[in-house]
């Protein structure tokens, strides 16, 4: 943690878009194709629909991200991006609310024992997605929010 508060804001920025925001859309297309796995294979389709509104939901949130958050903190901030941040704040707990709810499902996944391996398959890669996002929320509320938080209390 120390090593990413010690970088550059624009550093920091471009590590959270190559590492979490590509990665995360690489993982979720590839979690989309194992939930279409899981439905052709019997499993409850809200599962398969839970993982689309999920997947929609991160990319409008890494979209906001990269199309007006990130411009403006790259730029040193202004009087709006207080109210950004507490909108992405915001959107991080829906977050896990939304991942929350897909954990419960994936619990409650049901399938014949030919599905799993690919059952195991998509649990994997579910976990190793939340596991990514837990970490990038962290950093970015953390580590980037506040260096832009502290003209708030100014």
């Amino acid at each position: 943690m120390n090593d990413l508060q010690s970088l550059p804001t624009d550093a920091l920025l471009a590590q959270i878009v190559e590492r979490f925001h590509e990665g995360h859309r690489r993982d979720l297309a590839a979690l989309i194709e194992r939930a279409q796995a899981l439905d052709a294979a019997g499993a409850a389709p809200a599962v398969k629909q839970a993982v689309a509104a999920f997947a929609e939901a991160l990319e409008q949130h890494m979209f906001k991200e990269e199309a007006r958050l990130f411009p403006m903190t790259a730029q040193g901030g202004n009087t709006l991006i207080v109210q950004l941040i507490d909108a992405m704040r915001a959107e991080h707990l829906g977050h896990e609310d939304h991942s929350a709810a897909l954990h419960g499902l994936i619990d409650e996944l049901t399938l014949p024992a030919t599905a799993a391996p690919a059952a195991a398959q998509f649990r994997a890669a579910f976990a190793a997605l939340m596991a990514e996002l837990v970490e990038h929320v962290r950093i970015e509320d953390e580590i980037l929010f506040p260096r832009f938080e502290r003209t708030r209390m100014s």
